[in-house]
């Protein structure tokens, strides 16, 4: 069991690194994408940038088919997008 939850910590750890974060020119693109709600109905509360009040505002998503401008929380949406217009 520890071996697992030691894997599970590397793997948390090492996630950026190997698939890295979205460079500041494709965050400028993914904030200003529009919001996609998707066929599927299961009405997940997400945030998504709203580029023309600079603030993430909620949405309700489906659960498939939607964007890159789609987080799970206000927090990591304004740590991604902040300040883009």
């Amino acid at each position: 069991m520890a071996k697992y939850i030691f894997l599970c910590i590397i793997l948390c750890i090492t996630k950026d690194v190997v698939f890295g974060r979205p460079s500041q020119e494709n965050a400028h693109v993914m904030c200003k994408l529009p919001e996609v709600r998707g066929r599927c109905r299961a009405l997940l509360q997400r945030w998504r940038y709203d580029v023309s009040t600079g603030k993430c505002r909620t949405f309700k998503f489906g659960g498939c088919e939607g964007n890159d401008n789609n987080f799970t929380s206000e927090k990591a949406c304004m740590a991604m997008c902040a300040g883009i217009r």
